[in-house]
């Protein structure tokens, strides 16, 4: 299944280019993520809490190159990585048909179809996998444009976990949303 990279227009006529990560890619997708978890509200997660080093960045990157059920992608715009998307499918072999998505986004970058693309690349992806048959994700219950774009691609709401996350001295329900990958 290698039908990466793929490259498009944006809502403001830039170029951008989807393609699987690299280990080369590590040291930039690392910064990205660092960088969009330091001014965000709707990613449970600090930018001083995220595990990775750049070593252990690139170890990650390698070891979805291997995984069957698992992969990064990353959207490019002028040789930079302004946004990234990845599908971790379950080890676990009883789950190993699930796959849970993590998405972000260069806060310069959002609101002009990114986010789109990128599902969108993934679903396709995911559909061709011979492995998984349900994709999910997690999305804080007041990320409005989060959840319209997951209901826009077909994403069904499973379920709610009342007052899940704590952001900024406020609890927020969690809304749990799944997909089922059809094959072609």
């Amino acid at each position: 299944m290698s039908f990466f990279p793929k490259t498009y227009t944006t809502k403001n006529d830039q170029s951008i280019t989807i393609k699987q990560a690299v280990s080369d890619d590590a040291e930039e997708l690392l910064k990205l993520k660092l960088s969009y978890l330091k001014n965000t509200n709707s990613l449970p997660l600090f930018a001083s809490e995220y595990p990775n080093d750049i070593d252990q960045e690139k170890d990650m990157i390698e070891r979805y190159q291997l995984e069957k059920n698992s992969i990064i992608l990353v959207a490019i715009s002028n040789d930079r990585i302004i946004g990234n998307i990845d599908l971790t499918g379950s080890w676990r072999k009883k789950m190993q048909h699930t796959a849970v998505i993590g998405m972000g986004i260069h806060t310069q970058w959002q609101n002009q179809g990114i986010g789109t693309l990128l599902l969108q690349n993934i679903i396709d992806w995911a559909e061709e996998n011979q492995i998984l048959k349900t994709i999910w994700l997690e999305v804080y219950a007041n990320n409005v444009s989060g959840i319209a774009l997951y209901k826009k691609m077909k994403f069904q709401k499973s379920g709610i976990v009342p007052n899940f996350f704590l952001e900024n001295e406020e609890f927020l329900d969690k809304i749990i949303m799944h997909r089922k990958v059809s094959k072609s």
